[in-house]
């Protein structure tokens, strides 16, 4: 790689990138001077890190080996009479590494589907033009469904609030798939560290590409990126309007019991005993900690939403329900809670984040 990095800053970068140790241990390894005390390592090696050339080379560096793999793509055919005919615009997805099938799609979609590296360097760009602090960024790549479907989160300690004694760190989601039930998104929101509760935010919803249109590939631009980072840092004052709004447990009951614990049915539309449940259990955790006030309700919400339980693949189940947040937050029911002067909290988390969930 054309970098025109100094052998000391490219292993700085590898050690991070491939052991996950602190910037003070990845220093002394690369070999930067102690000068007797470890802390001048740290010093010397967090300068380096935010040099320009030296992000986009950590960032470049940062998907997982497991994740960034080819893809095998094979025109389909069917027997018959003793001969072979290709199925006309269908292609069929293996694994470029061990062989497994993934999927079948149009020529369209083989053609035009982005590779997770891509999709990877995509977010790596805007990041890096964005001038955002980096320091200590912690990356998180994964695929689902033997390859299928990949996940990247980042978290980005740099930036970070207390609220009643509960600290926020930014962190962006992003996803795509390669059998194309997952959409190209991505959305910034505050992480709480102590719950890991995703706090979904419409505001920093990325419009991404989705399966269906192939004109515009998803982007992420440093504008984008520095209005997240502007909401972000404007976020407690949604919070504090939320704690200012007081509820009752009857008026929590049927919030719940309307929106995220509705099962729809044109036959039997009915209440889910068992969300009720885990959601009574959060409930009672959340208005003990924090009062009986909109912002414990939204605590309970985007608990049950980030820490599913149950059958079925965790990121699925967090997908679709933080679209059933969605759905509570533009219910009558919700605006009615929030009141004329926190109309505005309306659709905190992201409309069409469950959109494409397999």
């Amino acid at each position: 790689m054309n970098d025109d990095l100094t052998d000391k800053q490219r292993k700085l970068v590898d050690t991070i990138v491939t052991t996950g140790c602190t910037i003070k241990e990845a220093g002394i390894i690369a070999g930067y001077s102690t000068k007797n005390n470890t802390e001048a390592a740290r010093v010397s090696a967090s300068r380096t890190l935010r040099l320009p050339k030296v992000q986009r080379y950590m960032m470049k560096l940062k998907i997982a080996d497991k994740c960034n793999f080819d893809l095998d793509r094979r025109p389909i055919y069917t027997f018959h009479d003793n001969s072979y005919e290709q199925v006309p615009d269908k292609i069929a997805l293996y694994h470029g590494d061990n062989g497994k099938y993934i999927s079948t799609v149009s020529q369209k979609s083989s053609d035009n589907l982005r590779c997770y590296g891509e999709f990877v360097n995509m977010l790596n760009d805007g990041i890096v033009d964005s001038d955002m602090n980096t320091d200590d960024i912690k990356i998180s790549d994964n695929i689902y469904n033997d390859g299928k479907r990949f996940a990247r989160i980042l978290d980005f300690p740099a930036y970070k609030f207390d609220y009643r004694g509960e600290m926020f760190n930014l962190r962006l989601w992003s996803w795509t798939a390669y059998d194309l039930n997952w959409a190209e998104q991505f959305i910034f929101g505050p992480i709480n560290i102590i719950c890991m509760n995703g706090q979904f935010t419409s505001n920093w919803k990325i419009q991404g590409m989705s399966k269906k249109n192939w004109n515009r590939k998803a982007s992420i631009t440093s504008l984008d990126i520095k209005q997240g980072i502007d909401e972000f840092l404007n976020f407690p004052e949604r919070l504090e309007v939320l704690s200012n709004s007081m509820v009752n447990n009857w008026q929590v009951k049927h919030l719940f019991e309307n929106t995220i614990a509705h099962i729809k049915d044109d036959i039997h539309p009915r209440v889910s005993d068992y969300r009720m449940r885990q959601l009574s259990t959060l409930w009672d955790r959340y208005k003990g900690k924090f009062g009986m006030n909109l912002y414990s309700v939204y605590q309970t919400a985007t608990d049950w939403a980030s820490n599913p339980e149950g059958k079925g693949m965790p990121m699925n189940m967090t997908r679709t329900r933080s679209q059933q947040i969605v759905d509570m937050m533009k219910s009558n029911d919700w605006i009615e809670l929030c009141q004329r002067e926190i109309h505005k909290a309306n659709g905190f988390a992201p409309r069409e984040i469950a959109a494409m969930a397999g």
